[in-house]
């Protein structure tokens, strides 16, 4: 169990499957961390390697966002918008949810995903004693504003947590790290635009009386520079690693086929593969 570093997962929707690939890499070598903290897509895939369930995380990081019913047309059908986010909890987590949850609930982990908490209109972190036995909460975790419809659990209701933030650093240091193992799913070409006139007028329309959240992704280009310019202050400082994408392998946020998604899984492990020494003495000093 690594103690001292913490693991600190980047989101990004269907390029999630390269993290999945990174933490097989990790499990693999007989690496895992005492504290872990995901967004979004992640927040699944970091569940699932906790847990030590590669093959299920694997599954569901390349097959579930290439079944034809996940994105697109019969989504919007069953469920009125672009992704079937409970079709695919339905089909591809929940049959394994809650062996998982139990796993990380039995270790001695600190284990947390972020979500928006869109009653509160606020960042949450949920640790695996507050996720609920049905993954409510963890389909929230990872369910973009326009692209899927809000959860409601105990009263509140969710959204994805990249909302605010993408890539956690500031949390694991309020845990009381200063190391980092960081995983984002862009490679450094990567270049985040503002939101276009007609995606902020449909936000606008869709979640009008959240003042707050709105005004939280009006900042979201400039909190995601910031949050990368965090970790790079800490890779000069010598407290973090940074593993991204070597190259771009075609997938997108809610686009890629089996083919691509596959080659970005084994990318995420070749690429800690070719920096296996770096990451071995960072974790063992």
């Amino acid at each position: 169990m690594v103690e001292s570093v913490a693991l600190v997962l980047e989101g990004g929707g269907m390029r999630g499957c390269y993290t999945a690939g990174a933490m097989k890499w990790l499990y693999e070598h007989g690496y895992m961390f005492k504290y872990t903290v995901s967004i979004s897509a992640t927040a699944i895939h970091s569940l699932y390697y906790a847990a030590g369930m590669i093959q299920e995380m694997h599954d569901i990081s390349v097959n579930s966002v290439t079944d034809p019913k996940f994105v697109g047309i019969q989504a919007i059908l069953s469920e009125g918008a672009i992704v079937a986010y409970n079709y695919m909890c339905d089909k591809y987590i929940r049959p394994t949810y809650k062996k998982a949850l139990e796993k990380v609930r039995d270790s001695d982990m600190d284990f947390e995903i972020g979500m928006y908490n869109m009653t509160q209109q606020q960042l949450q972190y949920k640790n695996q004693y507050e996720l609920d036995d049905n993954a409510d909460i963890l389909k929230a975790s990872c369910t973009l504003p326009i692209s899927g419809r809000m959860t409601e659990v105990d009263g509140e209701k969710y959204l994805d947590g990249g909302i605010d933030t993408m890539v956690s650093t500031a949390r694991a240091k309020a845990k009381g790290y200063k190391k980092m193992l960081v995983i984002v799913t862009k490679d450094k070409n990567y270049v985040r635009k503002p939101n276009g006139f007609w995606l902020t007028l449909r936000l606008k329309i869709l979640y009008g009386k959240y003042k707050e959240m709105l005004k939280t992704l009006d900042h979201r280009t400039a909190a995601y520079y910031e949050q990368m310019d965090s970790v790079y202050e800490l890779e000069d400082e010598g407290n973090a690693i940074l593993i991204r994408p070597s190259r771009d392998c075609g997938v997108k946020r809610f686009s890629g086929d089996a083919e691509q998604l596959e080659e970005l899984f084994q990318l995420g492990w070749q690429d800690m593969e070719d920096r296996k020494d770096d990451i071995i003495k960072f974790l063992s000093e």
